[in-house]
């Protein structure tokens, strides 16, 4: 197949060099706004998302939800400030020559307890490795990120990308990089990305049966399904008491989850208020206290994408959701390891429709 491999590559070679061309000398000069503005966002949100809500009213839930996990944190802090509680934790971190290695623990360990607990049944494939994310991929994937096993050849391998610290950082930009990404931050990155998160989830999409199902749920799977799982079996792995219960971890989730909340708050209003640059910095700096290296990379993110950021609130509360109902269902029947399995094996459809799917109404 060499030869008609070649002729295909030669075509797409030539093609994205004339896309480089047009981006450098045509799109450049260009001077209308990166910003959707509310008609076209408004209907790239409901058919991206697909959860019945509009702009409007995610922008509602996630200013409430901003709030109310201000509170807990506050409460954790036990009389510190939420600044120094996690000023203090990020001072226990990785160095850039230990970055991967830590990756490659965490991924080891929460394995081990998602066994023990019997969270959720797991694959019977063991194809993740931690790679470098590739360099192409590190404009939107800053920090890491993960990319699944092809739907129909599931034998091949999955990679949990992490992305190392560039060695010509000068000191400040490695600091702030690593104390956001401390011990704790690490964690629950491991945790989103590949395990339970991620990882887990496409390993049961690529089983699902028969094959064009599998494609209609690989090619136009719902994102908030995807993110929200991910986000979910963060707070899961908490709730569940991961590393004795530990506040440190806690806080981490929580602070993770404002990034989340913010992430969503963000997106609303930059692609359709006009949200400025600095008012986007403030709020993830002061409101969601992150540090200054993740939001400037959240910043560029939010300007390349559009109606991806707020998958992962609503996705979180979506799945929170059809966990309760599923619940209320079933009862004293209820199961924890059985209701992940049958959600994971429907696939990734739309968050209302996982529901009726479930049993619910």
């Amino acid at each position: 197949m060499k030869a008609d491999f070649d002729k295909a590559a030669s075509e797409a070679l030539d093609a994205l060099r004339k896309f480089n061309d047009y981006l450098k000398n045509d799109l450049s000069k260009k001077t209308s706004s990166w910003r959707l503005g509310k008609e076209k966002y408004d209907l790239k949100f409901r058919w991206t998302l697909d959860v019945g809500k509009t702009p409007e009213q995610v922008l509602s839930d996630a200013e409430t939800a901003l709030k109310s996990v201000q509170d807990e944190m506050k409460k954790l802090a036990a009389g510190k400030s939420i600044p120094e509680a996690l000023a203090a934790i990020a001072q226990e971190h990785a160095t850039p020559a230990t970055y991967m290695d830590e990756a490659r623990r965490d991924l080891q360990d929460t394995t081990n307890f998602v066994k023990s607990k019997n969270l959720v049944p797991l694959p019977g494939r063991a194809n993740l490795q931690v790679i470098e994310t590739p360099e192409f991929m590190r404009g939107v994937y800053g920090v890491g990120g993960f990319d699944p096993a092809p739907a129909l050849e599931p034998q091949l391998g999955a990679f949990y990308w992490v992305t190392p610290i560039p060695s010509n950082w000068p000191a400040d930009r490695v600091d702030s990089k690593l104390k956001e990404y401390n011990r704790y931050g690490m964690l629950e990155l491991t945790i989103h990305e590949a395990m339970p998160g991620h990882y887990v989830q496409f390993e049961y999409a690529n089983a699902v049966e028969p094959l064009t199902r599998r494609l209609l749920r690989n090619i136009y799977g719902n994102g908030p399904y995807v993110e929200g799982w991910a986000t979910y079996t963060q707070q899961l792995m908490s709730d569940e008491g991961y590393l004795n219960n530990s506040v440190p971890l806690r806080m981490t989730f929580l602070k993770q989850m404002l990034r989340v909340i913010t992430n969503a708050i963000m997106d609303v209003r930059m692609q359709t208020m006009d949200m400025s640059d600095q008012d986007a910095m403030n709020l993830m700096l002061k409101e969601g206290f992150q540090e200054a290296e993740e939001a400037k990379a959240k910043l560029q993110r939010a300007k390349l994408t559009s109606c991806q950021l707020p998958t992962y609130f609503v996705g979180w509360r979506g799945w929170l959701q059809a966990r309760e109902d599923y619940k209320r269902q079933k009862g004293s029947a209820f199961s924890l390891p059985d209701f992940h399995s049958k959600a994971l094996k429907e696939s990734a459809v739309p968050l209302p429709v996982l529901g009726q799917l479930l049993g619910g109404k």
